[in-house]
Order: C-alpha cells, then sequence, then structure tokens
C-alpha cells in the first residue's frame, strides 16, 4: 500500500475516478509507462483498462484495502 505517490508501483492499490464528475474508486496499477500509469478496477476487472497519471491518482488511508 503506497504512502506517498512516489510509492505508486505495479500491484498499488490507488484511487481512480472515471470522469471529472464521477466518484473515486479502488483500482490497481497493472502496467506504468512513463507517468501514465495502467489501471484495472478492483471491484469491476472485466471493464477496459484506464490510463491515468500520477497526479490524477489519490492514495488509500493507512490500514485500508
Amino acid at each position: 500500500m503506497p504512502r506517498d505517490r512516489d510509492e505508486i508501483g505495479l500491484g498499488s492499490v490507488v484511487l481512480a475516478h472515471e470522469g471529472p464528475d464521477e466518484g473515486w474508486w479502488e483500482a490497481e496499477v497493472i502496467g506504468i509507462n512513463g507517468t501514465v500509469h495502467s489501471l484495472r478496477w478492483r471491484d469491476y476487472p472485466t471493464q477496459p483498462t484506464i490510463l491515468r497519471r500520477a497526479d490524477e491518482l489519490a492514495l488509500l488511508p493507512p490500514g485500508k484495502a
């Protein structure tokens, strides 16, 4: 579980949003290409992969996931 954005890596669980007007959901990092992270929704693994920059991700509170 990353405690800082610099610790986000493969397998990390983070929060991401579907769009600016949508809520935040748990997602697993499945790939990193430079500053872009490939994510899979934790509760909806069959949904298409999403791409987000690190500054578009939020960290879970310590002790979660």
